[in-house]
This record gives structure tokens, sequence and C-alpha cells, in this order.
């Protein structure tokens, strides 16, 4: 009897090492731009391409990622409205500590302007404020017609409650499908030793639950990791070595999740996210030694993050 998992997947994610100087990009972002998606928002910027290996045309791009440059590197006016509004959260914080409600009378205002002038968050600069988050875009790109494919960002909230937990800067991403209902959560794992990472999330395909790790290899030219399935391995995400960005192959094979594209582009989400780990990793270890030293106003939650939070069941 034919196995009927005898099916193959691999794509090639090309990461540019400087998307902005890159000679695809601004045709890219014409089109884009234009396109009829509401993901593809004015912040977005083209940062890589995916490719997939055709048994006839050999290797066809057909993805584009991109990144949300406003989240991830805020400009300058972006970070100043963020400290502004830390700052006037700070001073309604102590003023109230003087007095509830009502305006401060003279001496309380001078109480009041000397314990800002000793405040730390209220003496912040602009260089102390931690706002970055990731947040990548796949697209399908024809060449006529662009469409969203999925979305990875970074919790920012669950990496500082983990990494606190765990004593290791731990990174957290939720991925978002179309015409699914349920969120995914790639969680870093806390292990006896830092390297290598493991990441873990479960998957619902509409039928059933699947459990997958992905595991980084002890020794290898890049940052590769084993895909297993309900413990049995299905792949290889294998990073390149020689190479600017951090380009990568998926290449999956002999399971049935091979033929669920949502599933499939949920990796490919995963493995484009890869290159900016080191990154994250750095922004979590300011964001926990602010908040051990009780200057958690220092990181900023995103709106759209706490929105991923919101309890659907509450009551209107």
């Amino acid at each position: 009897m034919t196995n009927p998992y005898q099916n193959e997947c691999c794509r090639y994610v090309d990461m540019w090492a400087v998307p902005s100087l890159h000679p695809s990009n601004i045709n890219l972002l014409q089109r884009l731009k234009g396109a009829d998606s509401a993901h593809f928002t004015k912040g977005m910027e083209v940062i890589g391409t995916i490719s997939e290996l055709d048994g006839e045309q050999g290797w066809v791009q057909t993805h584009v990622i991109g990144v949300r440059s406003d989240a991830w590197k805020p400009s300058p006016s972006e970070v100043s409205r963020t400290l502004k509004a830390i700052k006037k959260q700070r001073r309604v914080w102590l003023k109230q500590g003087i007095r509830a409600t009502g305006a401060l009378n003279a001496s309380q205002t001078e109480r009041l302007d000397e314990r800002l002038a000793a405040d730390e968050i209220w003496n912040l600069s602009e260089t102390d404020v931690e706002s970055r988050r990731l947040v990548l875009k796949l697209f399908k790109n024809t060449g006529q017609t662009t469409r969203w494919c999925g979305t990875i960002e970074e919790m920012t909230s669950a990496e500082i409650h983990n990494s606190l937990g765990s004593r290791r800067n731990l990174v957290t991403l939720l991925v978002m499908l179309p015409q699914s209902q349920c969120v995914t959560t790639i969680q870093e794992n806390h292990r006896t030793f830092r390297f290598p990472s493991m990441f873990s999330f479960s998957y619902f395909d509409g039928q059933r639950m699947w459990y997958v790790r992905l595991q980084q290899r002890w020794v290898s030219l890049g940052p590769d990791f084993d895909v297993y399935v309900d413990g049995t391995r299905i792949g290889l995400v294998d990073g390149k070595l020689m190479c600017f960005a951090s380009d990568s192959y998926l290449d999956l094979q002999n399971h049935e999740l091979v033929n669920d594209t949502q599933f499939i582009d949920l990796l490919t989400l995963f493995t484009a996210s890869v290159g900016y780990h080191r990154a994250i990793r750095s922004s979590i270890r300011r964001r926990v030694r602010d908040t051990l030293r009780g200057h958690a106003q220092k990181h900023v939650i995103a709106p759209e993050e706490i929105r991923l939070r919101h309890n659907g069941r509450a009551a209107a």
C-alpha cells in the first residue's frame, strides 16, 4: 500500500541584508502599497522573498515578507510621543499620591515638583525607552494580486514574565493566519543550558491539534532547527552560514501537514523571524533588568499587543 504522506515541501526564505537598497524593493513597494490589502500598511517595508521548489519549473518566487518598520525601528518622533505619554502618566500617579482629586495648592505643587525632580521615570531620556517590537507579515505575490497569508508578532509582556520566571531570556511569538479563529503561540522553552534553543507550539488544523517542537541543533553551519510533530521528525529549517542576512531553507516531507498551506506559512514566518532573535533577546534583557529595578514603565506595551490579550468571553 502506498504511503499517502510521501510528499515534500521546500521553500527558500531569502532575507535581504539591506532592504532599503535592494533593487527589487522599490517596485515591490509600489505594487504592494497599491494592493487591495489592509495588512500592507504605510509602515510596512519589504525585507525578503520566498521561493518554492516546483518539480517542473524549479525555484519559483511566490511570496514576500514585510516588517512593520514603525514598530521595529520607531522614528524619533514616535519615541518622543511615547516618552511624553509615559511622563504624563507618571505625573498623574505622583500627583495622586499627594492629593487624590482636585487641584494642588502651592505647597503641594512644590512637593510634586520635588518628587518629579528626583523621580527616575520622569527623568527618562528617549534613549531609555524600550518600545521595539517585531511584527512580520507574509504576502502571496503573483505580480497581479497580493494576498495576506499570515502575521507573526512579538509578545513583549509574555517575554518578560517568562524570562523572570525562568531566569532566561525567552522569546514569545504569536501567529495569526487568515480564516483561522485560533491564534498560535510559539514559545521558546527554558532548558538547563541556554543553547541550543527550543521552541514549541500547538497547531489546530480545524480537525485536530498537532504538537510541534522546533529544536536547534547543537552543531551546525547556520541556525538549523529540526521540526518535530507529535515527536516525529518531519523536516528541517536549514539556516545558511555564508550569507549577508538570515537566509534559510524550509524542507519538510513525509507528513500530512506538508499539504497544509497554513501550517507551511506559519513555519515560513518563524523561519523569517530567526534572524531577529538575537536583537529580540537583547531587548528582553534590558526590559527584565529595568523591571527588576522597579522601572517597568520603561517597557512600552503597544496597544495592538493589549488587544491580542482581550478576553472574547468578557461581558460587554
